[in-house]
């Protein structure tokens, strides 16, 4: 007889770290312990074919380097239980790319989604204004941030990020590449600089969708975020979906349906249960 066990194996990583030139940085990923052959990281720079890093055979605890990585004063990779950190030290223009951590099993290589490594601007402003009305549950609502930049070639690249209590690293929410038709140049003492608004539409607010909003724009090969929008959602609203009037061979009940914080109860005469 035949046993057959099915294993999805799972791989961790920050979708978009932030650093400036000069500075160290950790890429973190976190990984299925069992059923995995080897664990690698990759570097992918734009327009180039991704280059295979290092890698370490599953339950050695030793790493080999590939491609040129082996400067450890530059490149470090620490290997733990269902982890594999890869560091890279005083960081120069061309560490700037995607880094992506992958297992292989057998014949089969996965990979993680991948963390944008991307470098921090200081020439461009983002203004975001913070929102004046009270919300509630199934309000709706339109965030706006304000780009003031140089003019350069190329696409935007717009990020929003959500900071909810109790996480320890802001969330991706929405990503967008584009070149906005609510830009405006200007040229003042001869340099050119270019105004743009980005906005980001929220609608059926739930408890759930409060926190901290961050906009952050890529452009001239770097990122500069806003200050932030803080979203506060007012109220638990209870409302009944439906009433429903029941006979049974015991008597009659009522069995009500409501939603409180979007989970849904079941309510009878006696007791509520999810």
């Amino acid at each position: 007889r035949l046993l057959y066990t099915c294993v999805e194996n799972f791989i961790h990583q920050h979708p978009l770290l932030v650093a400036e030139l000069g500075s160290s940085v950790i890429l973190p990923c976190s990984h299925s312990d069992n059923f995995i052959n080897s664990v690698s990281w990759y570097k992918h720079s734009f327009g180039k074919k991704p280059l295979l890093i290092a890698y370490s055979e599953h339950g050695s605890g030793s790493v080999t380097y590939q491609n040129g990585f082996n400067n450890t004063n530059k490149y470090c990779i620490r290997t733990g239980t269902g982890s594999f950190n890869l560091t890279i030290i005083h960081l120069e223009e061309y560490d700037f790319a995607t880094y992506y951590c992958a297992v292989s099993f057998l014949n089969i290589i996965k990979f993680g989604e991948g963390t944008i490594l991307l470098h921090k601007g200081e020439s461009t402003t983002v203004l975001q204004q913070p929102v004046s009305d009270r919300l509630h549950p199934g309000d709706s609502v339109t965030l706006q941030c304000s780009v003031i930049s140089q003019i350069c070639a190329g696409e935007y690249s717009v990020y929003w990020f959500r900071h909810s209590s109790g996480h320890s690293y802001p969330g991706l929410i929405y990503t967008r590449d584009n070149r906005s038709d609510q830009c405006m140049e200007r040229s003042e003492n001869g340099s050119s600089t270019q105004s743009c608004i980005f906005s980001l539409s929220q609608t059926e607010l739930r408890p759930s969708d409060a926190g901290i909003y961050y906009c952050a724009v890529a452009t001239c090969g770097k990122i500069h975020f806003g200050n932030g929008t803080k979203l506060i959602i007012e109220g638990t609203d209870i409302f009944i979906l439906l009433i429903l009037y029941t006979n049974h061979k015991k008597g009659k009940y009522i069995k009500i349906s409501l939603w409180q914080n979007q989970i849904r109860y079941y309510c009878s005469t006696v007791n509520c249960y999810l």
